[in-house]
């Protein structure tokens, strides 16, 4: 593999680590604005929120490292 592609695959995998950060973020951020604005003693908003937002980034991950698998074999 040359090293061009390398780095490639890394700034794509960085991209992927990045966007799973700003998704768990924004829903955990959701869950709590929503928990504070009820006045939940409980936050199950921001439980609820931030597993979907895990559930939904790994999701995101999955995907994209099946389509670079399928690149990869076309090559």
């Amino acid at each position: 593999m040359s090293e061009k592609k390398s780095y490639a695959k890394f700034a794509r995998f960085s991209g992927i680590g990045v966007q799973m950060g700003v998704i768990i973020g924004g829903f955990a951020w959701l869950g709590n604005y929503l928990d504070k604005k009820q006045g939940n003693q409980t936050a199950w908003w921001t439980l609820g929120l931030t597993l979907f937002g895990v559930g939904s980034s790994l999701y995101l991950m999955i995907k994209e490292v099946i389509k670079m698998g399928k690149e990869d074999d076309k090559k």
